[in-house]
């Protein structure tokens, strides 16, 4: 007793007369609530590596099926002309004639782009051969 005649508390609101410290059962709970926090920082952390690596495999993709349509809308071909990105891709090439008889004036161009263990991407584009020749003819000296 201090000479008030109150009793004197430590922080953790024990009389001073009796130990502080925490109980089994607190630091049971905290270990329980930090580990509950670490294996959710983990899984959030391999979580953005495959998006990251997914977004990665994407942007090669894209930029794939960019330069193969600009390609074979230049040059009449049933193969892919673009060089693949790596292993393992696979690419495909859709020509439908939309106008005009043999030869074809209009052309539908679908190509169809597979990345390892991944989803098709499909471009699409169209040609008109007249105006194709016409700007080709057009660049010459």
């Amino acid at each position: 007793m201090s000479h008030h005649g109150t009793v004197r508390r430590s922080a953790f609101g024990h009389g001073a007369g009796t130990r502080g410290g925490l109980t089994l059962v607190e630091v049971m709970v905290a270990l329980a609530v930090l580990t509950l926090g670490l294996l959710a920082w983990v899984r959030l952390d391999g979580a953005l590596v495959r998006t990251e690596r997914d977004s990665a495999v994407r942007r090669e993709l894209a930029a794939w099926m960019r330069e193969e349509l600009r390609l074979q809308r230049n040059v009449h071909s049933f193969d892919c002309l673009g060089q693949a990105p790596g292993a393992g891709w696979s690419c495909s090439v859709e020509r439908t004639c939309v106008a005009g008889p043999p030869p074809c004036e209009a052309e539908s161009i679908g190509v169809a782009i597979v990345p390892p263990a991944g989803h098709a991407l499909v471009g699409r584009t169209a040609v008109w051969w007249p105006l194709q020749r016409a700007e080709v003819a057009g660049a010459g000296p």
